[in-house]
């Protein structure tokens, strides 16, 4: 049997090396999973930031929400489902699982995905990005690769001391949405206060509150 037939037979006759019976359907769950999932809690953070620190119309706002959850809804879709095609394609040419199969897979499919970069795809690569650098941190020192220091503390230490530095020296550098809090936390109360309103942490009339509570500037 040549090479080319053995590759066939493995692909659509031999039965998949995988956890799962149909890897047709797993995938297309995968798909369904990461719709939903990523719509799930995009919609929720999306509406939250929006009423926070997004300007505009009330149609402006939700056009910008629905726009938001649908693009991390799609990206996580699909990138389950590439990424679960690609592992049962290679378990299937090789007849077996290997955990290289999943970093060829992931590597592959990240890059097609999440790859162009948009305001959603930094946010979900920073976020995984931070969980993989602690993760593969804990994982060498259970090894013995590294001692065996507190590295929640290290790494809370380092983290909070470069973000502060990176937003006073150039807070263009640092992603949007972090920038808005930032500002809103450290920023916004630098401010001079000449209505009473501006001591509550959001924004409203002025001088609608102020006549309907009989108060003037007092500032």
């Amino acid at each position: 049997m040549t090479h080319s037939n053995t590759i066939i037979q493995n692909l659509f006759i031999s039965p998949p090396p995988c956890n799962h019976k149909s890897c047709l359907i797993s995938s297309f769950r995968g798909l369904r999973n990461g719709i939903y999932y990523g719509g799930k809690v995009r919609l929720v953070h999306a509406i939250v930031m929006t009423l926070l620190f997004k300007k505009g119309t009330i149609m402006h706002r939700i056009k910008h929400i629905l726009q938001l959850t649908y693009e991390h809804a799609k990206n996580l879709g699909l990138y389950v489902f590439l990424y679960k095609s690609l592992v049962c394609i290679l378990n299937r040419i090789r007849q077996k699982q290997s955990k290289f199969h999943n970093f060829i897979s992931g590597f592959i499919c990240g890059s097609y995905i999440f790859g162009e970069k948009t305001s959603i795809n930094q946010q979900i690569v920073l976020y995984l990005l931070s969980r993989v650098l602690y993760g593969g941190a804990q994982s060498l020192s259970k090894k013995g690769y590294l001692p065996q220091w507190k590295f929640y503390r290290i790494l809370a230490t380092i983290c909070w001391g470069i973000v502060m530095f990176l937003f006073e020296d150039d807070s263009s550098t640092l992603q949007s949405s972090l920038t808005s809090s930032m500002e809103f936390l450290y920023k916004e109360s630098d401010k001079k206060i000449y209505y009473w309103t501006q001591l509550l942490p959001f924004n409203v009339n002025h001088r609608k509150w102020s006549k309907f509570f009989g108060l003037r500037q007092i500032f």
